[in-house]
């Protein structure tokens, strides 16, 4: 018996000497604990520093954690348990903590009377030095992608810079996370800001400081990122120091924001309860979150100046709507004046007129004639977005029908022939859906070889994938006019849909220049777009594409 506890105590200090982690054989009858030479190499104390008490194992453990760890224990002896495990923190001798896993088997005597506890502890600090960075790293993916969602889903740049400070306060465990905007002036505002209670304020101060010249700022700008672990360590000037203290600050760290490759503030984290050694892993966060703000910054100007020129286009749609309004009703008046007495004077004194009189009274008729067409296509025109009528359900083919009827003697007088194919049932303003086929048909008509009766074509065919032509991400429909007439050079495409503008003279062929302005303002309104397709003397296409769905009654 004596000989097998001797072997067994044999092969026990064998493999105490052989493992690298920590034995400990405490003897629960005299209070007694021996430690393998593990507990020198892995926690770094001398054969003198190691007491041979069990209070010196137990005063080395975590304040936080001896509670725990000695009432569990105590509860496995007493109730006559054989194993006990547990992790705790382990004083090491330069004063920092060991995570351990720690494994114990209780021995019993005889009469089942606990005697001995042989316990291994493994020094886990690797693994959870690993775990905490790996949950880092999960962290600032999650907080890159939380920034990321805010930039995509809103350009709300308050939001976004809000979210920066708290989420990187959070992350960091700082006592305080701001944004600094730079002024020209040389000085900065504290815009955003996330601190712990009972600190200072900064967020709205303006801050000015003689330390902060033109030499600070050009260092920034060249993006340099100051880190200081304690500011009264470091090799910073007194003022800057002073500064400093002022908001409670002990450590801190400062890297630049740029928009547009332009300084534009600064982030910054501060530690106020005591110094902080910043990581190079704390240090690739504010810098990687600086370059995210940068891009949100970049995008909210961008779209902050497409805005006001949006703005400023619709004033100035607006200011010249009302002017062509105002315009043509105050040159309506004396048109009828001219018109009138034209007539009342070709009535009463036509006989007495020579012939060129009656030329010259022709041609003042003929003129205000065209002055006054003139008027009414600005008036449409203004007319279109102001007082369009609300979208409701539209038979295009019931709506050409109706515009050829009223075009019937202009067909009959140049012997056009109108092919009318298949069209669709869409949601439209009704009124501009008989303008816009009255115009295109109209100039089908109008531009057609002197020796060639017009022959015109109207059909339709419906899209349904994505086109570039189409405004919209829905399928649509395209409504296509086709004649056999003169024709244009297609240099000319984007002219044509322009006010005023005429490819030919008014003595080839008469007209104002603003049908197909108002062609191109009605598809507009109906969030499509018109575009045509010709060679000169071999025709032309006009394409009009509209969504297939538009909400009905709205004005738009």
């Amino acid at each position: 018996m004596k000989m097998a506890l001797r072997q067994s105590e044999e092969r026990f200090q064998i493999v105490a000497l052989a493992t690298n982690d920590v034995f400990r054989d405490w003897d629960l009858l005299t209070n007694q604990v021996w430690w393998n030479q593990s507990v020198q190499s892995l926690f770094g104390y001398t054969a003198e520093q190691i007491n041979l008490d069990a209070a010196w194992w137990r005063e080395r453990i975590h304040p936080d954690d001896r509670q725990r760890i000695t009432a569990d224990i105590r509860s496995v002896i007493d109730s006559g348990q054989q194993f006990w495990s547990s992790e705790y923190r382990f004083l090491r001798s330069d004063g920092n903590y060991a995570y351990i896993f720690d494994r114990a088997y209780v021995v019993h005597d005889p009469t089942n009377k606990p005697v001995r506890m042989i316990g291994v502890m493994m020094d886990m600090t690797e693994r959870k030095r690993a775990e905490a960075e790996l949950q880092r790293q999960n962290l600032r993916s999650q907080l890159f992608a939380n920034i990321t969602l805010k930039i995509r889903q809103s350009l709300q740049i308050e939001e976004i810079l809000q979210t920066s400070v708290t989420e990187v306060q959070k992350l960091l465990q700082a006592d305080r996370v701001l944004i600094l905007q730079l002024h020209s002036n040389g000085s900065f505002l504290a815009v955003k800001e996330a601190v712990i209670p009972g600190l200072p304020i900064i967020l709205g101060q303006k801050i000015t400081n003689h330390c902060f010249n033109e030499e600070y700022i050009q260092k920034y700008s060249q993006g340099r990122i100051s880190a200081v672990s304690d500011i009264e360590k470091a090799q910073i000037q007194a003022c800057h120091i002073e500064f400093l203290q002022q908001f409670a600050v002990k450590a801190n760290l400062v890297v630049p924001i740029f928009r547009q490759n332009q300084l534009w503030g600064l982030l910054i984290a501060h530690q106020c309860l005591h110094p902080r050694q910043w990581t190079n892993w704390e240090i690739g966060l504010l810098r990687q979150l600086a370059d995210q703000i940068g891009i949100a910054l970049a995008q909210s100007l961008i779209l902050e100046q497409e805005t006001k020129q949006r703005q400023e286009l619709t004033r100035s749609n607006e200011e010249l709507q009302q002017f062509a309004f105002i315009a043509s009703h105050d040159l309506q008046e004396p048109l009828r004046k001219i018109k009138t007495f034209g007539e009342r004077l070709q009535i009463t004194c036509g006989d007495s007129l020579s012939e060129q009189g009656l030329d010259y009274l022709q041609r003042m008729q003929n003129a205000t004639l065209r002055m006054q067409t003139l008027i009414e296509g600005l008036l449409t025109l203004s007319r279109i977005t102001t007082r369009g009528k609300p979208f409701v359900t539209v038979n295009l083919a019931q709506i050409a029908q109706e515009v050829l009827s009223d075009l019937e003697v202009r067909i009959q007088q140049t012997g056009g022939k109108i092919e009318v194919g298949e069209l669709p049932i869409i949601t439209a303003d009704p009124l501009q859906m008989r303008q816009l086929l009255q115009n295109l048909i109209g100039n089908a008509l109008k531009f057609h070889h002197q020796n060639q009766p017009p022959i015109i074509k109207i059909y339709s065919q419906v899209l349904n994938n994505h086109l570039d032509d189409l405004s919209v991400s829905n399928p649509g429909y395209q409504i296509i006019i086709e004649d056999n007439g003169i024709g244009f050079a297609e240099k000319y495409l984007d002219r044509i849909f322009h006010v005023f503008q005429r490819l030919h003279s008014r003595s080839e062929y008469e007209g104002t220049g603003i049908g197909l302005a108002i062609c191109r303002k009605i598809i507009e309104r109906h969030h499509g777009n018109i575009t045509a397709q010709s060679q000169p003397g071999q025709g032309a296409k006009f394409i009009i594409t509209l969504p297939i769905t538009l909400p009905i009654n709205s004005h738009f």
